[in-house]
């Protein structure tokens, strides 16, 4: 029996849901790296699947998913690799259906004016010709547990060492007055070393070898880290008047841009449809997802939240294909499905869509009555939420930024930090995962202990004496004394302040 490419794509929405709640599992193994490549795939995606499901014919139906099967790998290698093990993964292999994207062209590229830009490359002397790394000055870090594996990220903005055109057409260094300062953006994978301890700004040296081991970074007099690989991406629009881009420049066809800059790739293909009731179906799955994607900023993460979506929408993708074939009848039941999982706590939730994305017709008037329903249902109980106070945990993030970091719209924004914390269970069952936030940061520092076995259940003594809190030998983080302290994050997860 020939393989159908439209149960391929519903068997990837289905296990888009599955992947992202085997990821927020435990708090000791939480993904978000996982959560949000899933979640993001169905930003553009979710309207293509249900205006598919609903093409009057089978052969329309299956040229249709194949059509948007090849839309969706079309952002690359890294994509249609994804599509393969997951699809795999579901029992609809999609190998076959589709052909593989081009290879991915790691190349600058030029944007929609013709300037030329640069894309993220293995760090070498080269790669930050045009730049003086003597001189540098810490904008963010970022270190993380993703699975087992321990990632970490540097922005660092630094000084030109190229000449700019001035005003009056010559060029020199007092060109760059009032320009922005170009930022290194600085990613190392299979992180064996992360060591810091530093304040609220930090200045000084870039420096790193490479060698058989991988890469060893030295930063600012306040940092160390060794990891298997290292990229650096930069953010300049002079880019291209370095050497590096000089070059580039001359070897690059006028023509030649990127996709994402007004090149070959079209819009999604079928996501104007009206489709009744199937349309606000397809707006709830989108949104659910886009705000499972809300993992891509550490303060926003909540683990409660992720799995209560992954469980109201299991199945959605079948639950879609099944519903047209029952037409408008079928799409209201599965919204009256999906509400009836959520219960009290999600009502709100549900009314808020419903209404706010409603369009005027007869599946309008039933969406903004539904939500209507909704909105008389008691909401969860007044009051602050309890926030857990663990004695013991172990740390999976460290996100810091730095004073200043804003790019040019605050630069006395004063130093913060999110620190993500997988605690024990009361009793039997997976960890949690308590997210806390200390406003105008004093100090931190992150020990080579930092990051434990957090995945075997062990972790350490947590502290929280004023506005400094430890946890174990590794870590410790302070708030300036007498700043009251903000929450962060929210929904349906622990979150507190330092303090």
């Amino acid at each position: 029996m020939a393989r159908s490419a439209l149960d391929a794509y519903a068997a990837l929405l289905d296990r888009s849901f599955v992947r992202i709640a085997e990821a927020a599992a435990d708090g000791r193994t939480f993904d978000r790296a996982a959560v949000v490549r899933c979640a993001d795939v169905w930003d553009n995606n979710t309207f293509p699947l249900a205006a598919t499901a609903l093409r009057r014919t089978a052969l329309r139906r299956e040229r249709a998913a194949r059509a948007g099967l090849r839309w969706m790998a079309g952002l690359g290698e890294a994509r249609y690799a994804w599509m393969l093990e997951q699809s795999a993964a579901a029992g609809h292999p999609v190998a076959g259906l589709i052909p593989a994207p081009e290879p991915d062209d790691r190349r600058p590229y030029r944007g929609y004016g013709g300037t030329l830009f640069p894309v993220a490359a293995p760090l070498t002397e080269p790669a930050v010709d045009g730049y003086d790394l003597s001189c540098g000055r810490l904008l963010w870090l970022e270190a993380e547990l993703s699975g087992t594996r321990l990632r970490a990220a540097l922005g660092v903005e630094v000084p030109r060492t190229y000449e700019l055109p001035r005003r009056d057409g010559t060029t020199g260094q007092d060109g760059t007055t009032g320009r922005p300062a170009p930022r290194l953006l600085l990613s190392l994978d299979e992180v064996s070393v992360a060591e810091f301890d530093a304040g609220p700004s930090a200045t000084g040296p870039l420096e790193w070898r490479v060698n058989a081991d991988g890469v060893e970074l030295r930063v600012a007099g306040v940092g160390l880290l060794r990891a298997a690989r290292a990229t650096v991406g930069i953010e300049d629009p002079f880019w291209h008047l370095t050497g590096a881009g000089r070059a580039a420049d001359a070897a690059t066809p006028v023509a030649r841009r990127s996709a994402r800059f007004g090149g070959r790739r079209p819009g999604p293909p079928f996501t104007v449809f009206d489709g009744g009731a199937h349309r606000p179906a397809a707006l709830l799955v989108q949104r659910a997802m886009l705000d499972i994607r809300m993992a891509r900023h550490p303060e926003h993460v909540s683990r409660g939240a992720i799995l209560e979506l992954c469980r109201i929408f299991e199945g959605a993708g079948t639950d879609l294909l099944a519903a047209a074939r029952r037409g408008e009848a079928g799409g209201r039941a599965l919204i009256e499905r999906w509400v009836a999982r959520g219960g009290d706590a999600w009502a709100g939730w549900f009314a808020e869509q419903l209404s706010s994305r409603s369009r005027p017709g007869r599946a309008g008037e039933w969406a903004e009555h539904l939500a209507d329903r909704l909105r008389a249902v008691p909401g969860p109980a007044a009051g602050p939420r309890p926030r857990p106070k663990p004695e013991r945990a172990a740390v999976r993030l460290l996100a810091v930024r730095f004073d200043g970091h804003g790019h040019g719209r605050d630069p006395d924004e004063p130093a913060s930090a999110v620190v993500h914390l997988a605690v024990p269970p009361e009793e039997a069952g997976p960890w949690g995962l308590v997210v806390a936030k200390a406003e105008r940061l004093k100090r931190f520092r992150l020990g080579p202990a930092a990051f434990g076995p957090a995945a075997f259940g062990t972790a350490g003594a947590v502290h929280k004496d004023g506005g400094r809190l430890t946890v174990g030998a590794g870590f410790a983080l302070e708030r300036r004394s007498g700043e009251s302290g903000q929450v962060g994050g929210g929904g349906r997860e622990s979150v507190h302040d330092v303090a």
